[in-house]
């Protein structure tokens, strides 16, 4: 069946995914939490519970540098959209901007009055991201030449999770500890629109590549996916991870979404066939699989878990 107003015009590659682990990488030494591959292809970013970011170099897999940017755990990564430089941020309030290659801090700042949960570059602006923290606000920054200036967004009611920006630059989503997902205009810092669910906190919110579609982890093993135009729920992902779902990513396709849960395995979904049984489901790791990342050409998906590996399936 394919979702009612929602183009299939973007067929998944799901069907050349064979979920083969075709590498692990075994460097962290506590929990890894957040993962990002660079749009070069070249690199892939981890960081963990103890504040260590490993920057990896795809082709041979090995670490190209080690980097202690952080007093405890690292809970955001994301590479600017040349590649060139890398953003990190973590529950000591601090989000700092580094060399993607080389580690070498850039610039740094004390960026919110309570842990920062996420951060997120703009897809077009290698001088724009966003921020995310239990202090209940986003935060959105520009890059200058000698200093990283914040704009406060409040309108969240509690402990904001998540950030992210739609693919056609205008949009920045939040989600939060209050149930609800707000779209912000980027420029004006302005709220454009709403989407709340009734009985959940919305622990993460991620958009598909057209930027059609949000899909948002929520409590109870759940996804829903809300069509960002008319805000409505159009899809609901359940009743096959039997622990919570922690994360999901979007692959490029724009249909395929990536789910890791605390069962200890992860799953692809089509989001364009309504309530979709998973195409593929495996045991990923030996705990919580706590983040998944899409390579940018779609054909990597990598898995970071309690367990302190990283996972690449092709």
């Amino acid at each position: 069946a394919v979702l009612m107003g929602v183009s299939a015009s973007n067929e998944t590659e799901s069907a050349s995914f064979e979920g083969k682990c075709s590498s692990t990488l075994t460097e962290h030494k506590d929990a890894v939490r957040c993962l990002t591959f660079s749009s070069d292809k070249k690199l892939l970013a981890s960081g963990s519970a103890d504040g260590e970011i490993i920057v990896w170099n795809l082709k041979s897999l090995k670490p190209r540098c080690r980097i202690h940017k952080h007093d405890g755990e690292v809970t955001g990564l994301s590479f600017s959209p040349d590649s060139s430089m890398l953003l990190s941020s973590g529950r000591d309030k601090r989000v700092v901007l580094m060399d993607g290659k080389t580690g070498e801090t850039l610039q740094k700042a004390r960026g919110h009055d309570g842990p920062i949960t996420h951060c997120a570059f703009s897809p077009d602006d290698n001088r724009l991201f966003a921020t995310a923290s239990e202090d209940k606000t986003v935060g959105l920054w520009q890059i200058r030449e000698e200093r990283m200036e914040k704009k406060e967004l409040r309108r969240h009611s509690d402990v904001v999770f998540q950030v992210c920006f739609s693919p056609d630059r205008v949009i920045l989503a939040s989600c939060a500890n209050d149930r609800r997902i707000l779209l912000w205009n980027r420029t004006s810092g302005k709220i454009v629109g709403k989407m709340r669910d009734g009985i959940s906190r919305v622990l993460t919110c991620q958009f598909s590549s057209d930027g059609l579609l949000i899909a948002a982890v929520l409590d109870g093993q759940r996804v829903r996916i809300w069509n960002s135009v008319t805000m409505t729920v159009v899809n609901v992902l359940e009743g096959h991870h039997t622990q919570p779902i922690v994360c999901c990513a979007y692959a490029p396709d724009g249909a395929t979404l990536a789910t890791g849960s605390g069962d200890r395995t992860y799953a692809l979904w089509n989001t364009r066939e309504a309530n979709p049984a998973p195409l593929y489901h495996s045991k990923a790791h030996d705990s919580w699989v706590q983040c998944v990342a899409f390579s940018p050409d779609g054909r990597t998906l990598a898995t970071g878990s309690d367990d302190q590996q990283i996972h690449l399936w092709t």
